[in-house]
């Protein structure tokens, strides 16, 4: 009974495996190289595994890691092991990983906001955030990359509303003032995009960090407009994020 039981396993298990081919392709090479097809080409012999398809992908394996240092849902570390994080947990984010043995290393470069860098710290790769505007970046006595000096205002610009043919409201908020007191701000507009105060129409709304509101007057009718707010210190200007708007 044990020995049929055993046989039935076993072709049931080749019938699997045959199956598998003809749905997958043709597995051709028997030796040294393996080689899945649909055109029965022999593999590269240069390739231990030979994947050739044109209308069909590699799909790895997917599973949930709960950060970088855990094996789990694996069961021990294991160097080289490929898999696909489906999770966003800790200090882990979608996307393809390799174990090194200890730990799992992302295997594309990882970064938050538009402007982040990446250095090696001599174990992994870590993320060196954006700095200001105007700021240098330096290495510090032990090697870590550091924005340093004072840089230029970090702001938004407020949404443009109550528009009508002649006039609109909008304005900015100013988050910080980059290491040196904003003496200047409003906004700037344009029927052009990307306005600057030196070739656009603009308004003054004081000094300080923080949110201010500005009037928008002498506008043309039915025109397209660009507006974005601008916070101005001794290091120089910069603006908030542009909007575009039409007078009625």
């Amino acid at each position: 009974m044990q020995k049929s039981t055993f046989r039935k396993s076993a072709k049931m298990m080749k019938l699997c495996i045959v199956a598998l081919f003809i749905l997958t392709g043709t597995m051709t090479g028997f030796s040294q190289s393996i080689g899945m097809n649909s055109t029965a080409s022999p593999p590269d012999p240069s390739a231990g595994l030979d994947v050739s398809f044109t209308n069909l992908g590699l799909l790895f394996p997917r599973v949930a890691l709960a950060n970088s240092t855990s094996f789990s849902p694996l069961s021990a570390h294991v160097a080289g092991m490929m898999v696909y994080n489906t999770a966003a947990a800790s200090d882990v984010t979608p996307g393809f990983y390799i174990d090194n043995g200890t730990r799992w290393l992302p295997c594309e470069a990882e970064g938050y906001s538009p402007g982040d860098m990446q250095y090696w710290n001599g174990s992994i790769w870590s993320v060196v955030p954006v700095g200001q505007p105007g700021q240098t970046l330096q290495l510090s006595s032990i090697n870590v990359p550091l924005w340093v000096g004072g840089g230029y205002p970090s702001l938004v610009s407020t949404t443009v509303g109550l528009i009508t043919a002649t006039t609109a409201s909008s304005g900015g908020n100013i988050i910080a003032d980059g290491g040196f007191a904003v003496i200047a701000r409003g906004v700037c507009w344009s029927t052009a995009p990307n306005p600057t105060i030196a070739l656009a129409t603009k308004t003054a709304d004081g000094a300080g960090t923080g949110a201010y509101v500005s009037s928008l007057t002498g506008l043309t009718t039915q025109t397209t407009y660009f507006v974005r707010a601008y916070a101005t210190n001794s290091i120089g200007t910069t603006y908030g994020n542009q909007y575009r708007f039409v007078t009625p």
